[in-house]
């Protein structure tokens, strides 16, 4: 069987994608003993049903009808109907049509990703948030190695979970037909399966004691988790829609409370500003005003972070230039006091000139502070954004 790749743009993204690929890439006989395993665990989990009883439950799905691939003649029931070829109670089908067979392929796709709706579209920065998490073993993406390997490297997010090219339809007029389906038992299995998965990630991301809370890998843990909540929530669309539990009975966590969190946590976090070479606290001042712009505390006793400042000044000439110039350099790193870590480096310089040394040192000082409250919060922000929680 082959996975065919649909654009980003209106078509399901999900950071799960990768696990279908894995399961299909297997002979059919395993890709269907994983299935039933996935399943009958999937059933245990959310109700209780005794092994026998999963087992029952969790039968192979049956094989798909034939594909066919014809030109001309009378046209198939299924271009106007898909589920004629695809049966309603086993899959989810759609039609797509165009002047070749690859764009109709890739219009059905897109046709069956509609099904599920604008709401199951997942971000590009959560999925490589999420994949590089699992690339540094710090989230488990599944037990399977093969899919977990998948979900660190791949880096083509235009995958549908499951989705296959059934019946191609050439009408010898100049337009193709083909149908796109689902296997729905199959799409529960893999889809409930990583599901649970990412609920055993969300507990162990979240589980510390205030002291690991109030930092910023606490900060980047709860992040993390309201990531991987949302990727949840999309998949549970996928996973009620083909019969599976949903979102509701699941009682997964919000994206949107984590997030919350996040930033509560982030206003716990204490920076102190330590600076050498300033003039009158001015360098310190600027950095404390920027870190405080972003919701973090910069007094108290024992802080987890100190930012580290070095401030250069010196004299420079330049030939028949009556004026005098400052060259400065400001040079910041945020430290993790507990391991001596540099977390962020900062830098820059420049110079400033006026008619005496003295006048020129000061509009240094202010180019200085200009710089760094224009530029640190931004630097700062991003370095959050890219942070993710230490293994």
């Amino acid at each position: 069987m082959k996975f065919h790749e649909i654009s980003r743009d209106g078509f399901l993204i999900a950071v799960l994608l990768f696990a279908a690929n894995a399961v299909y890439a297997q002979s059919a006989t395993s890709a269907d003993a994983l299935a039933r395993d996935a399943l009958r665990r999937l059933d245990a989990a959310l109700s209780g049903k005794t092994t026998a009883a999963a087992n029952a439950a969790s039968a192979a799905p049956q094989s798909a009808p034939p594909v066919q691939s014809t030109r001309g003649g009378q046209e198939p029931r299924w271009v106007a109907d898909p589920y004629a070829a695809y049966p309603r109670d086993r899959y989810l089908a759609a039609v797509g049509f165009a002047p070749n067979r690859a764009e109709a392929e890739k219009k059905a796709l897109a046709a069956l990703a509609a099904i599920f709706g604008q709401s199951i579209q997942a971000d590009f920065s959560a999925v490589t948030a999420y994949s590089e998490a699992v690339s540094k073993g710090i989230v488990s993406s599944s037990e399977n190695t093969n899919i977990r390997d998948r979900v660190s490297t791949s880096t083509s997010l235009d995958t549908l979970i499951g989705a296959e090219i059934g019946n191609v339809w050439d009408d010898a007029r100049g337009t193709v037909y083909a149908v796109a389906y689902l296997n729905k038992e199959m799409a529960v299995a893999v889809y409930g399966n990583m599901i649970q998965t990412n609920l055993k990630n969300i507990e162990k991301l979240t589980a510390m004691t205030a002291a690991e809370k109030n930092t910023l890998d606490g900060y980047a843990r709860y992040r993390l988790a309201a990531i991987i909540a949302g990727i949840n929530a999309k998949h549970a669309v996928v996973l009620a829609q083909c019969g599976g539990p949903t979102a509701e009975s699941l009682n997964l966590p919000g994206a949107d409370a984590l997030n919350i969190e996040a930033s509560n946590i982030i206003k716990n976090v204490t920076v102190i500003v330590s600076v050498k070479g300033d003039s009158s606290n001015r360098i310190r001042d600027a950095f404390t005003k920027a870190l405080s712009s972003e919701g973090l505390r910069t007094r108290g006793s024992s802080p987890p972070y100190t930012l580290e400042v070095n401030v250069g000044m010196s004299e420079v000439s330049f030939p028949n230039n009556p004026n005098k110039f400052c060259r400065f350099t400001v040079g910041a790193e945020l430290i993790e006091n507990a391991t001596d870590s540099v977390l962020l480096p900062f830098s820059f310089t420049d110079r400033a000139g006026h008619s005496t040394y003295e006048a020129a040192q000061n509009a240094a000082f202010l180019q200085a502070e200009k710089q760094i409250g224009e530029s640190y919060p931004a630097v700062f922000r991003e370095y959050l954004e890219g942070l993710l929680p230490k293994r």
